[in-house]
């Protein structure tokens, strides 16, 4: 596979909604979140238990299993859906849907997750990716930290003035493809070693 930078892959994460919003938005959504926790905390076990098993199916037969990559881009999907009404990117309740496809239903349209597909053939040595990507988790948690204390500014300024700062939603949708960059790194559906660095707004 020839390397594709940053720039040639599309956005990962989409987000497509007015940046105007209620100003009680963020005293509520946080309480409103608390159904998708309970489901985000059981899909997340169910996502690891079945990467492991994932993984040693490549390494067992050579081949990725596209049912088991599915479950785990349902738990991502809904986890961007769910946090993306979390932080007021949609006023619209995130729906409890457990849809499978990589690609993007648009059943939440101000939410939009597209993940690639499962490709054909795969190295067994891909198998290697989760280790090598340790250096991007290291990297991704300082970004983390970052759009912690972005998001807690950015409530502050909705609780205000009633609109998303345009600069710091941006940041956190490039923070969260960074993250998606690394995921299908780790999921091997995507091989090229992924750039260091937030991919261009």
């Amino acid at each position: 596979m020839n390397e594709m930078t940053m720039s040639q892959r599309p956005s990962y994460l989409v987000v497509d909604s007015p940046y105007e919003l209620p100003r009680w938005r963020p005293l509520v959504n946080w309480v409103l979140y608390i159904p998708h926790v309970i489901i985000l905390y059981a899909l997340q076990i169910l996502a690891r238990a079945v990467f492991l098993i994932y993984w040693l199916v490549l390494i067992f037969t050579g081949r990725l299993n596209s049912g088991l990559y599915s479950m785990m881009a349902m738990y991502e999907r809904y986890n961007a859906r769910a946090s993306g009404f979390l932080v007021g990117w949609s006023q619209t309740y995130a729906p409890f849907e457990f849809t499978t496809d990589p690609s993007d239903n648009n059943s939440y349209p101000a939410v939009r997750l597209n993940l690639p597909a499962v490709p054909e053939s795969v190295p067994r040595s891909a198998a290697l990716n989760v280790l090598k990507a340790i250096p991007h988790y290291i990297l991704l948690m300082i970004y983390f930290v970052g759009a912690a204390v972005v998001a807690i500014i950015s409530w502050f300024a909705v609780l205000f003035t009633g609109v998303w700062p345009q600069g710091m939603r941006a940041f956190l949708v490039r923070v969260s493809n960074y993250q998606y960059r690394i995921w299908t790194y780790v999921t091997m559906v995507d091989n090229d070693y992924p750039k260091f660095g937030l991919p261009p707004a």
